[in-house]
Protein backbone atom coordinates (compact mmCIF):
# COMPACT_ATOMS: atom_id res chain seq x y z
CA UNK A 1 0.00 0.00 0.00
CA UNK A 2 0.99 3.57 -0.50
CA UNK A 3 2.20 5.58 2.45
CA UNK A 4 1.29 9.18 3.24
CA UNK A 5 3.87 11.62 1.89
CA UNK A 6 5.22 13.92 4.58
CA UNK A 7 6.37 17.42 3.47
CA UNK A 8 9.28 19.20 5.09
CA UNK A 9 8.81 22.67 6.51
CA UNK A 10 10.93 24.11 3.72
CA UNK A 11 8.80 22.48 1.05
CA UNK A 12 5.63 23.64 2.71
CA UNK A 13 6.97 27.18 2.74
CA UNK A 14 7.73 26.91 -0.97
CA UNK A 15 4.19 25.81 -1.63
CA UNK A 16 2.87 28.86 0.17
CA UNK A 17 4.78 31.09 -2.22
CA UNK A 18 3.15 29.26 -5.12
CA UNK A 19 -0.41 29.23 -3.77
CA UNK A 20 -1.87 31.62 -1.23
CA UNK A 21 -5.01 29.52 -1.10
CA UNK A 22 -3.43 26.60 0.66
CA UNK A 23 -1.24 28.01 3.42
CA UNK A 24 -1.05 31.53 4.71
CA UNK A 25 1.73 33.65 6.18
CA UNK A 26 1.80 34.58 9.85
CA UNK A 27 2.55 37.45 12.18
CA UNK A 28 5.13 36.71 14.88
CA UNK A 29 4.07 39.50 17.23
CA UNK A 30 7.63 40.78 17.56
CA UNK A 31 8.96 37.47 18.94
CA UNK A 32 12.50 36.36 18.09
CA UNK A 33 11.90 34.54 14.80
CA UNK A 34 15.52 33.80 14.02
CA UNK A 35 15.35 30.00 13.72
CA UNK A 36 19.12 29.79 13.53
CA UNK A 37 19.34 31.24 17.05
CA UNK A 38 16.70 28.93 18.44
CA UNK A 39 13.84 31.46 18.27
CA UNK A 40 10.13 30.65 17.93
CA UNK A 41 8.40 31.37 14.65
CA UNK A 42 5.37 30.37 12.62
CA UNK A 43 6.05 30.31 8.90
CA UNK A 44 2.86 28.78 7.47
CA UNK A 45 -0.35 27.08 8.54
CA UNK A 46 -3.07 25.23 6.66
CA UNK A 47 -4.83 23.98 4.77
CA UNK A 48 -7.15 26.96 4.50
CA UNK A 49 -9.97 26.41 3.74
CA UNK A 50 -9.98 23.44 6.11
CA UNK A 51 -12.55 20.80 7.04
CA UNK A 52 -14.26 20.98 10.42
CA UNK A 53 -13.10 17.75 12.04
CA UNK A 54 -10.07 17.84 9.76
CA UNK A 55 -6.40 18.30 10.48
CA UNK A 56 -4.76 21.73 10.71
CA UNK A 57 -0.97 21.93 10.40
CA UNK A 58 1.47 24.59 11.61
CA UNK A 59 5.07 24.80 10.34
CA UNK A 60 7.84 26.95 11.73
CA UNK A 61 10.50 26.85 14.40
CA UNK A 62 10.35 26.10 18.11
CA UNK A 63 6.74 24.92 17.85
CA UNK A 64 7.32 22.42 20.64
CA UNK A 65 6.88 25.46 22.90
CA UNK A 66 3.19 25.84 21.91
CA UNK A 67 0.94 25.06 24.90
CA UNK A 68 -2.46 25.56 23.23
CA UNK A 69 -4.12 26.63 19.98
CA UNK A 70 -7.03 29.11 19.97
CA UNK A 71 -9.54 28.93 17.10
CA UNK A 72 -12.60 31.22 17.15
CA UNK A 73 -15.75 29.49 18.38
CA UNK A 74 -13.84 26.79 20.31
CA UNK A 75 -12.26 26.15 23.68
CA UNK A 76 -8.47 26.20 23.82
CA UNK A 77 -7.08 23.15 22.05
CA UNK A 78 -4.41 21.44 24.16
CA UNK A 79 -4.48 18.07 22.39
CA UNK A 80 -1.57 18.92 20.11
CA UNK A 81 0.19 16.34 17.96
CA UNK A 82 3.89 17.18 18.09
CA UNK A 83 5.52 15.97 14.88
CA UNK A 84 8.77 17.86 15.57
CA UNK A 85 9.95 21.25 16.78
CA UNK A 86 9.15 22.41 13.22
CA UNK A 87 5.62 20.98 12.93
CA UNK A 88 2.50 20.57 15.07
CA UNK A 89 -1.03 19.42 14.17
CA UNK A 90 -4.49 19.77 15.72
CA UNK A 91 -8.01 18.58 14.86
CA UNK A 92 -10.42 21.41 14.06
CA UNK A 93 -13.57 21.22 16.29
CA UNK A 94 -17.03 21.19 14.67
CA UNK A 95 -17.87 24.47 16.44
CA UNK A 96 -14.96 26.32 14.82
CA UNK A 97 -15.66 29.70 13.21
CA UNK A 98 -13.73 31.71 10.63
CA UNK A 99 -11.07 34.01 12.07
CA UNK A 100 -7.48 34.41 13.18
CA UNK A 101 -5.72 31.54 14.93
CA UNK A 102 -3.59 32.13 18.02
CA UNK A 103 -0.72 29.94 19.24
CA UNK A 104 -0.25 30.30 23.01
CA UNK A 105 3.35 29.68 24.11
CA UNK A 106 4.55 28.18 27.37
CA UNK A 107 6.20 31.50 28.30
CA UNK A 108 2.81 33.28 28.18
CA UNK A 109 3.42 35.02 24.84
CA UNK A 110 1.50 34.29 21.65
CA UNK A 111 1.67 34.17 17.89
CA UNK A 112 -1.36 35.27 15.84
CA UNK A 113 -1.85 34.29 12.21
CA UNK A 114 -1.75 37.11 9.71
CA UNK A 115 -4.75 35.83 7.77
CA UNK A 116 -8.03 34.26 8.84
CA UNK A 117 -8.76 30.57 8.81
CA UNK A 118 -11.66 29.61 6.50
CA UNK A 119 -13.64 26.41 6.01
CA UNK A 120 -14.58 24.19 3.07
CA UNK A 121 -17.75 22.19 2.49
CA UNK A 122 -18.85 20.36 5.63
CA UNK A 123 -17.50 16.91 4.82
CA UNK A 124 -18.59 14.58 7.59
CA UNK A 125 -18.33 10.96 8.70
CA UNK A 126 -21.62 9.89 10.27
CA UNK A 127 -20.83 6.19 10.70
CA UNK A 128 -18.99 3.22 9.35
CA UNK A 129 -19.90 -0.45 9.38
CA UNK A 130 -19.08 -3.02 10.40
CA UNK A 131 -17.20 -1.61 13.36
CA UNK A 132 -15.07 -4.78 13.49
CA UNK A 133 -13.64 -6.13 10.23
CA UNK A 134 -11.34 -8.82 8.85
CA UNK A 135 -8.89 -8.01 6.08
CA UNK A 136 -10.78 -8.48 2.84
CA UNK A 137 -14.15 -7.40 4.28
CA UNK A 138 -16.10 -4.55 2.70
CA UNK A 139 -16.17 -1.42 4.87
CA UNK A 140 -19.03 1.05 4.35
CA UNK A 141 -18.50 4.68 5.38
CA UNK A 142 -21.51 7.01 5.47
CA UNK A 143 -21.57 10.79 5.75
CA UNK A 144 -21.89 13.90 3.63
CA UNK A 145 -19.81 15.34 0.79
CA UNK A 146 -17.84 12.09 0.71
CA UNK A 147 -17.58 12.53 -3.04
CA UNK A 148 -14.92 15.19 -2.35
CA UNK A 149 -12.63 12.65 -0.65
CA UNK A 150 -10.46 10.34 -2.75
CA UNK A 151 -8.56 8.30 -0.15
CA UNK A 152 -9.40 6.08 2.78
CA UNK A 153 -6.43 5.80 5.11
CA UNK A 154 -6.22 2.95 7.60
CA UNK A 155 -3.76 2.73 10.50
CA UNK A 156 -0.80 2.68 10.07
CA UNK A 157 -0.77 4.89 6.94
CA UNK A 158 -2.26 2.20 4.70
CA UNK A 159 -3.93 4.04 1.83
CA UNK A 160 -6.66 2.91 -0.52
CA UNK A 161 -7.25 5.48 -3.27
CA UNK A 162 -10.37 5.85 -5.38
CA UNK A 163 -8.19 5.85 -8.45
CA UNK A 164 -4.67 4.51 -8.55
CA UNK A 165 -2.25 4.57 -11.46
CA UNK A 166 -0.57 1.20 -11.97
CA UNK A 167 1.91 -0.10 -14.48
CA UNK A 168 0.42 -2.15 -17.28
CA UNK A 169 2.01 -4.34 -19.90
CA UNK A 170 4.90 -3.05 -22.00
CA UNK A 171 5.47 0.01 -19.83
CA UNK A 172 1.93 1.39 -20.16
CA UNK A 173 -0.04 2.83 -17.25
CA UNK A 174 -3.68 2.46 -16.40
CA UNK A 175 -6.09 3.75 -13.78
CA UNK A 176 -7.64 1.25 -11.39
CA UNK A 177 -10.72 2.07 -9.32
CA UNK A 178 -10.11 0.84 -5.77
CA UNK A 179 -13.37 2.10 -4.22
CA UNK A 180 -16.29 -0.31 -4.59
CA UNK A 181 -18.76 2.57 -4.24
CA UNK A 182 -18.20 6.32 -4.16
CA UNK A 183 -21.11 8.79 -3.81
CA UNK A 184 -21.83 11.97 -1.88
CA UNK A 185 -23.15 9.99 1.07
CA UNK A 186 -21.30 6.67 0.92
CA UNK A 187 -17.88 5.09 0.32
CA UNK A 188 -17.36 1.35 0.15
CA UNK A 189 -13.86 -0.07 0.20
CA UNK A 190 -12.29 -3.48 0.78
CA UNK A 191 -10.15 -3.61 3.92
CA UNK A 192 -6.49 -4.22 2.95
CA UNK A 193 -4.42 -6.96 4.58
CA UNK A 194 -2.05 -4.39 6.09
CA UNK A 195 -4.77 -2.44 7.91
CA UNK A 196 -4.52 -2.11 11.69
CA UNK A 197 -6.84 -1.04 14.48
CA UNK A 198 -7.25 2.74 14.60
CA UNK A 199 -9.21 5.73 13.38
CA UNK A 200 -10.21 5.95 9.74
CA UNK A 201 -8.95 8.98 7.86
CA UNK A 202 -10.58 10.42 4.75
CA UNK A 203 -8.36 12.58 2.55
CA UNK A 204 -8.87 14.58 -0.63
CA UNK A 205 -5.48 13.33 -1.84
CA UNK A 206 -4.12 16.83 -2.52
CA UNK A 207 -0.43 17.60 -2.22
CA UNK A 208 -1.30 19.30 1.05
CA UNK A 209 -4.37 17.25 1.92
CA UNK A 210 -7.55 17.92 3.82
CA UNK A 211 -7.91 15.02 6.22
CA UNK A 212 -10.98 14.04 8.22
CA UNK A 213 -10.72 11.60 11.16
CA UNK A 214 -13.44 9.25 12.41
CA UNK A 215 -14.48 9.75 16.02
CA UNK A 216 -14.18 6.05 16.93
CA UNK A 217 -11.58 3.48 15.99
CA UNK A 218 -12.08 0.74 13.46
CA UNK A 219 -11.50 -2.67 15.04
CA UNK A 220 -9.46 -4.97 12.81
CA UNK A 221 -9.66 -8.66 13.67
CA UNK A 222 -6.36 -10.29 14.63
CA UNK A 223 -5.35 -13.90 15.22
CA UNK A 224 -5.98 -14.79 18.85
CA UNK A 225 -5.75 -17.54 21.44
CA UNK A 226 -7.93 -18.09 24.46
CA UNK A 227 -4.85 -18.30 26.67
CA UNK A 228 -1.11 -17.94 26.06
CA UNK A 229 0.28 -21.42 26.62
CA UNK A 230 3.48 -22.03 28.60
CA UNK A 231 5.83 -24.67 27.21
CA UNK A 232 8.74 -25.65 29.44
CA UNK A 233 11.78 -27.85 28.97
CA UNK A 234 11.67 -27.36 25.20
CA UNK A 235 14.40 -28.62 22.88
CA UNK A 236 15.24 -27.73 19.28
CA UNK A 237 13.24 -29.92 16.94
CA UNK A 238 10.23 -30.02 19.23
CA UNK A 239 6.90 -29.59 17.45
CA UNK A 240 4.35 -27.28 19.09
CA UNK A 241 0.71 -26.82 18.18
CA UNK A 242 -1.43 -23.84 19.23
CA UNK A 243 -5.16 -23.43 18.61
CA UNK A 244 -7.04 -20.20 18.24
CA UNK A 245 -9.17 -17.99 16.05
CA UNK A 246 -8.44 -16.32 12.72
CA UNK A 247 -5.19 -18.20 12.23
CA UNK A 248 -5.83 -18.06 8.49
CA UNK A 249 -4.58 -14.46 8.71
CA UNK A 250 -1.14 -15.54 9.96
CA UNK A 251 1.75 -14.81 7.60
CA UNK A 252 4.61 -15.61 9.97
CA UNK A 253 5.42 -17.33 13.26
CA UNK A 254 8.25 -15.51 15.00
CA UNK A 255 10.40 -15.83 18.12
CA UNK A 256 11.45 -13.00 20.42
CA UNK A 257 14.82 -12.72 18.63
CA UNK A 258 13.01 -12.06 15.34
CA UNK A 259 13.74 -15.47 13.80
CA UNK A 260 10.83 -16.82 11.78
CA UNK A 261 9.76 -20.46 11.93
CA UNK A 262 8.08 -22.51 9.19
CA UNK A 263 4.51 -23.42 10.12
CA UNK A 264 1.46 -25.25 8.87
CA UNK A 265 -2.18 -24.24 9.33
CA UNK A 266 -5.14 -26.53 9.80
CA UNK A 267 -8.47 -24.82 9.12
CA UNK A 268 -10.37 -27.83 10.46
CA UNK A 269 -8.55 -27.79 13.79
CA UNK A 270 -8.04 -24.02 13.86
CA UNK A 271 -4.42 -24.77 14.69
CA UNK A 272 -0.89 -23.73 13.81
CA UNK A 273 1.96 -26.22 14.04
CA UNK A 274 5.62 -25.18 14.02
CA UNK A 275 9.00 -26.67 14.86
CA UNK A 276 11.41 -25.07 17.34
CA UNK A 277 14.70 -24.36 15.52
CA UNK A 278 18.23 -24.75 16.83
CA UNK A 279 19.18 -21.44 18.41
CA UNK A 280 15.72 -20.86 19.88
CA UNK A 281 15.67 -18.60 22.93
CA UNK A 282 13.48 -18.32 26.00
CA UNK A 283 10.52 -16.04 25.57
CA UNK A 284 7.30 -15.44 23.65
CA UNK A 285 6.21 -16.95 20.36
CA UNK A 286 4.28 -14.52 18.14
CA UNK A 287 2.04 -14.91 15.15
CA UNK A 288 2.16 -12.05 12.68
CA UNK A 289 -0.56 -11.11 10.17
CA UNK A 290 0.05 -8.95 7.10
CA UNK A 291 -0.40 -5.82 9.23
CA UNK A 292 2.78 -6.66 11.15
CA UNK A 293 1.03 -6.63 14.55
CA UNK A 294 2.64 -9.12 16.93
CA UNK A 295 0.19 -11.43 18.72
CA UNK A 296 1.65 -13.67 21.39
CA UNK A 297 0.35 -17.24 21.31
CA UNK A 298 2.88 -19.11 23.44
CA UNK A 299 5.75 -18.77 25.90
CA UNK A 300 8.67 -21.19 25.74
CA UNK A 301 11.48 -21.99 28.13
CA UNK A 302 14.31 -24.01 26.66
CA UNK A 303 15.67 -27.03 28.47
CA UNK A 304 19.04 -26.69 30.21
CA UNK A 305 21.60 -29.30 31.26
CA UNK A 306 21.04 -30.74 34.72
CA UNK A 307 23.13 -32.83 37.13
CA UNK A 308 26.27 -32.26 35.03
CA UNK A 309 29.20 -34.44 36.13
CA UNK A 310 32.62 -35.22 34.71
CA UNK A 311 34.05 -38.72 34.51
CA UNK A 312 37.36 -37.16 35.51
CA UNK A 313 37.61 -33.94 37.48
CA UNK A 314 41.38 -34.10 37.06
CA UNK A 315 42.39 -34.39 33.41
CA UNK A 316 45.39 -33.73 31.18
CA UNK A 317 45.05 -31.06 28.49
CA UNK A 318 44.63 -32.64 25.08
CA UNK A 319 42.62 -35.56 26.45
CA UNK A 320 38.95 -36.19 25.79
CA UNK A 321 36.60 -35.02 28.54
CA UNK A 322 33.33 -36.87 29.09
CA UNK A 323 30.42 -35.01 30.72
CA UNK A 324 27.20 -36.73 31.77
CA UNK A 325 23.82 -35.46 32.93
CA UNK A 326 20.32 -34.60 31.70
CA UNK A 327 19.57 -32.51 28.59
CA UNK A 328 23.20 -32.69 27.55
CA UNK A 329 22.13 -32.37 23.91
CA UNK A 330 21.42 -28.70 24.66
CA UNK A 331 25.18 -28.03 24.84
CA UNK A 332 26.52 -26.41 21.67
CA UNK A 333 30.09 -25.85 22.88
CA UNK A 334 32.33 -25.77 25.95
CA UNK A 335 34.54 -22.86 27.02
CA UNK A 336 37.65 -23.78 29.01
CA UNK A 337 39.56 -21.44 31.34
CA UNK A 338 42.53 -19.85 29.60
CA UNK A 339 41.10 -20.55 26.12
CA UNK A 340 39.52 -17.79 24.03
CA UNK A 341 37.56 -19.96 21.61
CA UNK A 342 34.85 -22.45 22.46
CA UNK A 343 35.25 -26.14 21.65
CA UNK A 344 32.43 -28.03 19.96
CA UNK A 345 31.62 -31.54 21.22
CA UNK A 346 33.12 -34.49 19.37
CA UNK A 347 30.03 -36.53 20.28
CA UNK A 348 26.68 -35.56 21.71
CA UNK A 349 23.63 -37.29 23.18
CA UNK A 350 20.84 -36.50 25.62
CA UNK A 351 22.88 -37.90 28.52
CA UNK A 352 26.53 -37.51 27.45
CA UNK A 353 28.91 -35.02 25.83
CA UNK A 354 32.50 -35.67 24.81
CA UNK A 355 34.85 -32.78 24.10
CA UNK A 356 38.62 -32.42 23.63
CA UNK A 357 40.41 -30.36 26.25
CA UNK A 358 42.58 -27.76 24.45
CA UNK A 359 46.30 -27.91 25.07
CA UNK A 360 46.34 -24.40 26.55
CA UNK A 361 43.42 -25.03 28.92
CA UNK A 362 43.88 -24.18 32.61
CA UNK A 363 42.27 -25.36 35.82
CA UNK A 364 39.00 -23.68 36.79
CA UNK A 365 35.29 -23.49 36.03
CA UNK A 366 34.28 -24.59 32.55
CA UNK A 367 31.35 -22.80 30.85
CA UNK A 368 28.64 -24.54 28.85
CA UNK A 369 27.41 -22.68 25.79
CA UNK A 370 23.82 -23.73 25.02
CA UNK A 371 22.07 -23.95 21.65
CA UNK A 372 20.19 -20.76 22.56
CA UNK A 373 23.46 -18.85 22.86
CA UNK A 374 23.12 -18.65 26.64
CA UNK A 375 26.21 -19.51 28.69
CA UNK A 376 25.95 -21.27 32.06
CA UNK A 377 28.54 -22.42 34.54
CA UNK A 378 29.53 -26.07 34.31
CA UNK A 379 31.86 -27.52 36.91
CA UNK A 380 35.36 -27.16 38.33
CA UNK A 381 38.16 -29.07 36.62
CA UNK A 382 41.80 -29.56 37.50
CA UNK A 383 43.67 -29.51 34.20
CA UNK A 384 47.33 -30.53 34.02
CA UNK A 385 49.72 -29.72 31.20
CA UNK A 386 50.10 -32.56 28.69
CA UNK A 387 53.31 -34.60 28.60
CA UNK A 388 52.87 -35.81 25.03
CA UNK A 389 53.54 -33.95 21.76
CA UNK A 390 50.65 -31.99 20.33
CA UNK A 391 49.92 -28.96 18.13
CA UNK A 392 49.74 -25.68 20.07
CA UNK A 393 46.74 -24.22 18.20
CA UNK A 394 44.54 -26.62 16.22
CA UNK A 395 42.77 -23.70 14.54
CA UNK A 396 45.75 -23.29 12.20
CA UNK A 397 44.76 -26.57 10.54
CA UNK A 398 41.62 -24.96 9.09
CA UNK A 399 42.98 -21.43 8.70
CA UNK A 400 46.05 -22.36 6.62
CA UNK A 401 46.48 -24.23 3.35
CA UNK A 402 48.81 -27.25 3.37
CA UNK A 403 49.82 -28.62 -0.03
CA UNK A 404 50.29 -32.21 -1.18
CA UNK A 405 53.94 -32.78 -2.03
CA UNK A 406 55.14 -29.85 0.09
CA UNK A 407 56.07 -29.37 3.76
CA UNK A 408 53.54 -28.77 6.52
CA UNK A 409 55.00 -26.58 9.30
CA UNK A 410 53.24 -26.34 12.69
CA UNK A 411 54.14 -25.25 16.23
CA UNK A 412 53.98 -28.06 18.80
CA UNK A 413 54.41 -28.63 22.53
CA UNK A 414 56.69 -31.31 24.02
CA UNK A 415 58.48 -31.93 20.74
CA UNK A 416 61.13 -33.95 22.59
CA UNK A 417 58.47 -36.58 23.37
CA UNK A 418 57.64 -37.14 19.69
CA UNK A 419 58.47 -40.61 18.37
CA UNK A 420 56.63 -40.89 15.05
CA UNK A 421 54.50 -38.95 12.55
CA UNK A 422 51.98 -40.44 10.13
CA UNK A 423 50.08 -38.62 7.36
CA UNK A 424 47.14 -40.38 5.69
CA UNK A 425 48.34 -43.64 7.22
CA UNK A 426 51.87 -43.23 5.85
CA UNK A 427 54.88 -42.87 8.14
CA UNK A 428 56.90 -39.77 7.15
CA UNK A 429 60.37 -38.48 8.02
CA UNK A 430 59.78 -35.28 9.96
CA UNK A 431 62.27 -32.64 11.10
CA UNK A 432 62.15 -30.18 13.97
CA UNK A 433 63.64 -26.88 15.01
CA UNK A 434 62.80 -25.52 18.43
CA UNK A 435 59.03 -25.83 18.75
CA UNK A 436 58.49 -26.02 14.98
CA UNK A 437 57.67 -29.36 13.41
CA UNK A 438 58.14 -29.81 9.64
CA UNK A 439 56.10 -32.64 8.12
CA UNK A 440 56.44 -33.68 4.45
CA UNK A 441 52.99 -34.28 2.92
CA UNK A 442 52.88 -37.46 0.76
CA UNK A 443 51.04 -37.74 -2.55
CA UNK A 444 48.51 -40.04 -0.86
CA UNK A 445 47.15 -37.18 1.26
CA UNK A 446 43.94 -35.42 0.30
CA UNK A 447 40.61 -34.29 1.69
CA UNK A 448 40.10 -34.99 5.42
CA UNK A 449 43.38 -36.89 5.77
CA UNK A 450 44.71 -37.85 9.19
CA UNK A 451 47.86 -36.40 10.76
CA UNK A 452 49.01 -38.45 13.76
CA UNK A 453 51.63 -37.36 16.29
CA UNK A 454 52.72 -40.44 18.27
CA UNK A 455 54.65 -39.76 21.49
CA UNK A 456 57.18 -42.02 23.24
CA UNK A 457 54.62 -42.99 25.89
CA UNK A 458 52.33 -44.32 23.15
CA UNK A 459 49.91 -41.38 23.19
CA UNK A 460 48.62 -40.69 19.69
CA UNK A 461 47.27 -37.21 18.98
CA UNK A 462 45.23 -37.40 15.78
CA UNK A 463 44.19 -34.41 13.65
CA UNK A 464 42.13 -34.13 10.47
CA UNK A 465 43.49 -31.91 7.68
CA UNK A 466 42.11 -31.21 4.20
CA UNK A 467 45.27 -31.04 2.11
CA UNK A 468 45.36 -29.00 -1.04
CA UNK A 469 46.39 -30.76 -4.23
CA UNK A 470 48.73 -28.76 -6.48
CA UNK A 471 47.90 -29.43 -10.14
CA UNK A 472 50.13 -26.79 -11.74
CA UNK A 473 53.11 -24.60 -10.75
CA UNK A 474 55.28 -22.18 -12.67
CA UNK A 475 55.40 -18.54 -13.72
CA UNK A 476 53.02 -17.70 -16.53
CA UNK A 477 52.60 -13.97 -17.32
CA UNK A 478 49.18 -12.84 -18.50
CA UNK A 479 49.70 -9.33 -19.92
CA UNK A 480 47.31 -7.63 -22.30
CA UNK A 481 48.09 -8.37 -25.95
CA UNK A 482 48.93 -5.47 -28.28
CA UNK A 483 45.50 -5.88 -29.88
CA UNK A 484 43.87 -5.52 -26.45
CA UNK A 485 43.00 -9.20 -26.06
CA UNK A 486 43.74 -11.46 -23.07
CA UNK A 487 46.37 -14.17 -22.87
CA UNK A 488 45.53 -17.62 -21.57
CA UNK A 489 47.26 -20.64 -20.03
CA UNK A 490 46.02 -23.95 -21.52
CA UNK A 491 48.48 -26.26 -19.74
CA UNK A 492 45.57 -27.73 -17.73
CA UNK A 493 43.66 -28.35 -20.95
CA UNK A 494 44.07 -30.76 -23.87
CA UNK A 495 44.82 -33.75 -21.59
CA UNK A 496 47.05 -31.62 -19.39
CA UNK A 497 45.02 -32.78 -16.38
CA UNK A 498 42.48 -35.54 -15.78
CA UNK A 499 39.31 -33.72 -14.68
CA UNK A 500 37.26 -36.93 -14.58
CA UNK A 501 38.32 -37.62 -10.98
CA UNK A 502 37.39 -34.15 -9.68
CA UNK A 503 34.18 -34.08 -7.62
CA UNK A 504 31.52 -31.33 -7.59
CA UNK A 505 32.13 -28.95 -4.70
CA UNK A 506 35.92 -28.99 -5.17
CA UNK A 507 37.51 -25.57 -4.62
CA UNK A 508 39.92 -24.48 -7.34
CA UNK A 509 42.43 -21.74 -6.43
CA UNK A 510 44.68 -19.79 -8.78
CA UNK A 511 47.67 -18.14 -7.09
CA UNK A 512 49.25 -15.09 -8.74
CA UNK A 513 51.31 -11.92 -8.43
CA UNK A 514 49.79 -8.70 -9.70
CA UNK A 515 51.52 -6.30 -12.11
CA UNK A 516 51.54 -3.23 -9.84
CA UNK A 517 52.26 -0.89 -12.74
CA UNK A 518 48.66 -1.53 -13.79
CA UNK A 519 45.37 -0.89 -12.00
CA UNK A 520 43.09 -3.25 -13.92
CA UNK A 521 43.46 -6.94 -13.06
CA UNK A 522 40.99 -9.56 -14.23
CA UNK A 523 40.77 -13.33 -14.31
CA UNK A 524 38.55 -15.84 -16.12
CA UNK A 525 38.32 -19.60 -15.67
CA UNK A 526 37.23 -20.87 -19.06
CA UNK A 527 36.73 -24.06 -20.99
CA UNK A 528 38.83 -24.99 -24.00
CA UNK A 529 35.71 -26.77 -25.26
CA UNK A 530 33.71 -23.52 -25.39
CA UNK A 531 36.30 -21.28 -27.08
CA UNK A 532 37.69 -19.97 -23.81
CA UNK A 533 34.23 -18.92 -22.63
CA UNK A 534 33.78 -18.63 -18.86
CA UNK A 535 32.69 -21.74 -16.97
CA UNK A 536 28.90 -21.91 -16.46
CA UNK A 537 28.85 -21.03 -12.74
CA UNK A 538 32.09 -19.02 -12.44
CA UNK A 539 31.90 -15.53 -14.01
CA UNK A 540 34.95 -13.43 -14.83
CA UNK A 541 36.23 -11.45 -11.87
CA UNK A 542 38.14 -8.25 -11.21
CA UNK A 543 41.03 -8.82 -8.80
CA UNK A 544 41.60 -6.56 -5.81
CA UNK A 545 44.84 -4.71 -5.26
CA UNK A 546 47.06 -6.64 -2.84
CA UNK A 547 45.33 -9.99 -3.48
CA UNK A 548 47.38 -13.13 -4.15
CA UNK A 549 44.82 -15.80 -5.00
CA UNK A 550 41.39 -16.37 -6.55
CA UNK A 551 39.15 -19.26 -5.46
CA UNK A 552 35.92 -20.67 -6.86
CA UNK A 553 33.82 -23.79 -6.39
CA UNK A 554 33.55 -26.20 -9.32
CA UNK A 555 29.98 -27.38 -9.78
CA UNK A 556 28.78 -30.26 -11.95
CA UNK A 557 27.99 -27.88 -14.84
CA UNK A 558 31.57 -26.59 -14.80
CA UNK A 559 33.10 -30.08 -14.66
CA UNK A 560 30.95 -31.27 -17.56
CA UNK A 561 32.61 -28.58 -19.73
CA UNK A 562 36.11 -29.50 -18.50
CA UNK A 563 35.56 -33.24 -19.08
CA UNK A 564 34.45 -32.95 -22.70
CA UNK A 565 36.66 -34.69 -25.26
CA UNK A 566 37.59 -33.65 -28.77
CA UNK A 567 36.01 -36.00 -31.33
CA UNK A 568 39.13 -36.26 -33.48
CA UNK A 569 41.98 -36.74 -30.99
CA UNK A 570 39.88 -37.89 -28.01
CA UNK A 571 41.62 -35.37 -25.79
CA UNK A 572 39.96 -33.92 -22.68
CA UNK A 573 39.37 -30.26 -23.46
CA UNK A 574 40.01 -29.10 -19.87
CA UNK A 575 40.73 -25.66 -18.40
CA UNK A 576 42.13 -22.39 -19.71
CA UNK A 577 43.06 -19.63 -17.25
CA UNK A 578 42.95 -16.23 -18.92
CA UNK A 579 43.02 -12.64 -17.77
CA UNK A 580 45.19 -9.56 -17.72
CA UNK A 581 48.00 -7.93 -15.79
CA UNK A 582 49.07 -10.74 -13.44
CA UNK A 583 51.51 -13.69 -13.38
CA UNK A 584 50.00 -17.07 -12.60
CA UNK A 585 52.16 -19.13 -10.19
CA UNK A 586 50.07 -22.06 -8.90
CA UNK A 587 46.74 -23.87 -9.32
CA UNK A 588 45.32 -26.09 -6.57
CA UNK A 589 42.27 -28.24 -5.86
CA UNK A 590 40.74 -28.78 -2.41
Amino acid sequence: MNKIYKFSAWWMACLVLLSSLTFTACDTNDLDTNQYKGGISLNVFGPSPVLRGGELRFLGCGLDQVASVLIPGCDAITDIQLISAEEIRVIVPQTALPGYVTLMLRNGESIVTKTQLTYSEPVSIESFSPESVRPGDVLTIKGDYLNLMSQVIFAEDVIVSDEMVVEGEEGTTESVNRFLKHTRNEIQVRVPEEAQRGKIILSDGAEIPNRLYSEVELQVVLPSVAEVADHNNIKPGATLTVTGENFDLVKEVRMENGEAMPFTYSAEQKALTFTIPRGAVNGPIYVVPASGVLVQVAEIKMATPEDVKAQETEITAGKELTLTGKNMDMIAAVLFPGVEKTVEPSSLSETEVKVMVPGEAQSGMIQLVLTSGETISGLELTITAPKYCHIVDENVLTMNDYFVGEDMVVDVVNIGELAEVQVAGTKVNYTSSGSQLTIPVPETAGHDSSVELISKDGTCKKYTVSFVKVIWTGKYPLPVNPDGGWNGNQELGWNGYDWSSVQPGTIITVYYTLDMEETNWQIKLGGCAIDWGELPTIPSQSLEAGSTKFSATLNEEDLEVLRRRSPDENKMYGLVVSGCNFTMTKVTLK
